[in-house]
């Protein structure tokens, strides 16, 4: 009886350790998705810049 109990017991903690790992698999996907699109996106120093410059441009013709 105590066996048994203690079996399912541990069938049940490799069930939930299962699916802590899927979750953070899914969590550093978004991680890595969220990192890529930020990598992706123009700083805004880097807009001002092209702002600026394409302000300069076009005042200078």
């Amino acid at each position: 009886m105590l066996l048994d109990q203690l079996s399912a017991i541990s069938y049940q903690l490799s069930v939930i350790s299962y699916q802590l790992s899927a979750i953070s698999y899914q969590l550093s996907a978004i991680s890595l998705c969220a990192t890529r699109t930020l990598r992706e996106q123009p700083s805004a120093y880097a807009l001002r810049a092209r702002y600026a410059n394409s302000y300069q441009l076009s005042a200078d013709h």
